[in-house]
């Protein structure tokens, strides 16, 4: 599984960015061999302003589903952490979704109902069975 961590504006410190990967395999494993990978995507807004300037867009893919977070705050652990924790709960509902959707029942084709696909069908043998004219 892919782990992709990108920046603007910002200088993560090495321990950030461990923290970040460290958390991401940690979610991702909770989801076995369905984890395809996840990016994160990490934007200082107003630069060296301060203030709830940090922007987090995290992207978790799996086999059956795509989750797209976003997220601000001020303090980088503590925004991915939010993200990574609100996106774990947006892909345990979309699998709890898939795994509800109900099946469907087999398509009888435009207008055709099982009674009349009977008739059809004794129309047919009748049809066949008659002896040839020759």
């Amino acid at each position: 599984m892919r782990v992709f961590i990108q920046t603007q504006g910002l200088n993560l410190s090495r321990e950030d960015s461990e923290h970040i990967r460290q958390r991401l395999r940690q979610l991702l494993g909770r989801f076995g061999d369905k984890a395809i990978g996840a990016s994160v995507h990490l934007k200082d807004i107003n630069g060296p302003r301060g203030g709830i300037d940090k922007d987090c867009q995290l992207v978790i893919e799996l086999e059956d589903t795509t989750a797209v977070v976003h997220d601000r705050g001020s303090q980088i652990r503590a925004l991915v952490d939010r993200a990574l924790h609100r996106a774990a709960h947006t892909i345990s509902k979309q699998i709890e979704r898939i795994r509800e959707r109900p099946l469907r029942a087999p398509h009888l084709g435009k207008g055709r109902t099982p009674g009349r696909n009977r008739r059809m069908e004794r129309a047919f043998q009748a049809v066949n069975a008659l002896p040839d004219p020759s």
